[in-house]
């Protein structure tokens, strides 16, 4: 019992200038709300607008280093009918990118195979024994897929072993490249205009070099390019949104077997590609071996492709369970260790747990607890893991400044993986927060971004239609998010066969609708009819026999009136009383209720609430007594202390009920209030 989890999603919303709105959508030629959402995403100008909107061509192939030395080789290793093995990765990414080069050198008539490493035993990029293994089988060219760029060693081996290699990747090139042809943008010596490539789109780019006509290549593989980008969360701008918006067109001709049969009839979208396609593919290396997607993806008989889509599915589907075993055993060990939920970054470790899922365990932990997490899974002496961060703290320095705990890890600002022994996760995560207490004294928020405002009168299939020129949407340019303000709750009701979803009753503005909330069941759902709230939202339009309407996704619901960014603060504050940090006076007095405030949030906690009350609400009603967020929570731990009530608070929600007591129980002999002075008096100690 107690505080398990608060998350309060701040939002940030932003401000859109009327007058130059409508001056750009004037010289755009444009309707104003897409004016408005190029202006919030950095499009401000005709120029930068008509840029993004119609992105023209891709640049020539030949800009990118090494381009011709690669082409060259491959030209020569397909005309003298030498082995050549395409070496991929288990991802989205690397998958779509081996298909794609082993498609096309099928279709040239080349001897050739490919190698997808197995996540669980050889882990990500080129290693010593799939090296030998390519040997024995009388390899002559290696050709890697998003990787490679930092496999110097590797690469110097299977040299001395009678291989060459010809490397394409998109990672970040260590100091020194390897002894091989190297094709990646990020190169500094790199010419190419475009830097944001997935390795299937630098795959791409080797086709169009290798066949001198860029318009034919991306007609014939642009579905297989599309869904790497997508898959691998680059930014939709420049050439990756030219090769997304034509793959898609290519996908929705059904012409590709095994693509055809992981789709449904509906059509094809970059966000379909996102939560219905590419988890599937990604499945099979999470779960199992990642080479059966590269086969699927290269069927051609639409009967094999079928069977093989459907063992993919029910992968995929054991992978969401095991997914929520090991996130509900990852919450187990916070319950066991109460005093590990407070840490500014959570690190949690557990025995056999399936290294496949630690990192998505990682996200959705970020995501309840709005802290950065990292997810370890222990055995035979080691921990290996992935975190997730949120925007503000950077995962890889931190991580970074842990390496002589480490023997292997790597990542970006926003995640890493990570390799330890297992008698160091203890010490990993006491330096870990040690690291943050230092560069983030307030740990960052996690933070939703929201495009702008939206009238309820603008909730119709033709404001949909406006947003289509921004498809397709993905990483760097997302499904616009909108914010509808002061929106009265009319009524909650259930959805799906177990009711694990919301339908929500709204009016305002004069205008009464009804929108969905996934993922919430009416009994978590924080807010109870006659709440007046703001909603964040998606709309899609929904096209029917008798015509079409719009489809309101919720994304976030926040009370009106209740001051978000301050009730963070005062639980950071709480944190620091619960992790026994020094607290300045200002925040001892956040935290200490008077007796009449501890009587008051006694009083009305029975008055006011049924099995559950949502958080915000209960903040908003005891706001009229001074009575904030960190104040709440350290008086309703003082209540359980002296045994007058039980609590559970998880998330936004609140459970408590008062406890049978027999004589008086005085508060003030709490020892809490004693460790809060204690603690406030070392922090006045150490100011002077």
């Amino acid at each position: 019992m107690g505080v398990e989890a608060v998350n309060l999603k701040l939002w940030d919303l932003s401000e859109v200038d009327k007058a130059q709105t409508v001056a750009l959508a004037r010289e755009c030629g444009i309707p104003p709300l897409l004016a408005a959402l190029l202006r919030v995403r950095g499009m401000d100008t005709k120029e930068k607008s008509g840029e993004f909107l119609s992105p023209g061509e891709f640049s020539d192939p030949y800009l990118m280093k090494d381009m011709d030395r690669a082409v060259e080789r491959i030209r020569r290793a397909v005309e003298g009918f030498e082995h050549i093995a395409v070496y991929g990765d288990y991802d989205a990414d690397g998958v779509t990118a081996t298909a794609l080069l082993y498609t096309y050198l099928q279709e040239k008539g080349a001897n050739v195979s490919f190698y997808i490493p197995q996540r669980d035993s050889e882990g990500y990029g080129m290693n010593m024994a799939a090296v030998d293994t390519l040997s024995r089988e009388g390899v002559e060219l290696i050709v890697t897929v998003d990787n490679g760029v930092s496999a110097g060693e590797e690469i110097a081996y299977a040299k001395s072993l009678g291989m060459d290699v010809v490397v394409t990747d998109h990672h970040q090139p260590q100091e020194t490249l390897p002894d091989a042809p190297v094709i990646d943008a990020h190169r500094e010596d790199d010419q190419s205009p475009f830097k944001e490539l997935c390795g299937a789109g630098v795959v791409l780019k080797l086709l169009m070099a290798l066949e001198g006509d860029r318009g034919a290549v991306l007609e014939q593989y642009g579905d297989l390019a599309a869904l790497g980008t997508v898959g691998d969360s680059v930014s939709l701008t420049g050439e990756n949104r030219l090769i997304v918006q034509r793959g898609l067109e290519i996908a929705n001709r059904r012409e590709r077997p095994g693509l055809a049969a992981l789709l449904d009839s509906e059509q094809v979208t970059s966000t379909k590609l996102a939560f219905s396609v590419i988890p599937c593919i990604n499945a099979t290396g999470r779960m199992g071996s990642p080479e059966r997607a590269v086969r699927l993806l290269t069927y051609r008989d639409p009967e094999s492709a079928g069977l093989l889509a459907e063992e993919i599915r029910e992968e995929n589907q054991n992978r969401k369970s095991v997914e929520a075993e090991v996130i509900r055993a990852a919450e187990q060990k916070l319950e066991e260790r109460p005093e590990l939920r407070f840490d500014r970054v959570l690190v949690v470790c557990g025995e056999g747990w399936h290294h496949g899922v630690v990192g998505i365990a990682a996200a959705r932990l970020c995501e309840m607890y709005g802290k950065p997490c990292i997810v370890l899974s222990s055995g035979d002496g080691e921990a290996r893991g992935s975190g997730r961060s949120v925007e503000g703290f950077n995962m890889f320095q931190a991580v970074t400044e842990c390496r002589d705990l480490l023997t292997r890890y790597g990542g970006h600002p926003m995640a890493a993986g990570l390799t330890l022994p297992e008698e160091r996760v203890g010490e990993f995560r006491r330096r870990i927060n040690e690291y943050a207490r230092e560069i983030c004294p307030e740990m960052p928020f996690f933070t939703m971004k929201l495009d702008c405002t939206l009238q309820n009168r603008a909730l119709t299939p033709a404001t949909c239609r406006q947003l289509e020129p921004l498809e397709p949407f993905g990483a760097g340019n997302p499904q616009p998010v909108f914010a509808l303000l002061g929106v009265t709750l009319t009524d909650v009701r259930g959805l799906g066969s177990n009711m694990g979803h919301c339908k929500l009753c709204c009016k305002g503005g004069g205008l009464s609708f009804e929108c969905v909330r996934f993922g919430v069941a009416p009994g978590d759902f924080p807010y109870p009819p006659g709440s007046v709230v703001d909603l964040a939202v998606n709309l899609q339009e929904s096209r029917y026999s008798r015509g079409s309407g719009v489809e309101i996704l919720v994304r976030d619901v926040r009370l009106s009136g209740l001051d978000r960014l301050q009730c963070q603060r005062d639980f950071r504050v709480y944190e620091k009383f619960r992790r026994r940090e020094g607290l300045s006076r200002e925040e001892t007095a956040r935290l200490r209720p008077t007796r009449e405030q501890l009587g008051a949030i006694y009083t009305l906690l029975p008055k006011i609430m049924g099995p559950k009350l949502g958080l915000e609400s209960l903040v908003l009603h005891l706001e009229r007594y001074g009575i904030n967020m960190g104040m709440l929570l350290f008086g309703l731990d003082l209540l359980s202390e002296r045994g007058l009530i039980q609590f559970r608070i998880d998330g936004s929600m609140l459970s408590a009920e008062k406890l049978d007591t027999k004589g008086k129980k005085d508060i003030a002999q709490s020892p809490l209030y004693g460790e809060l002075e204690a603690l406030t008096d070392d922090e006045e100690r150490k100011k002077e």
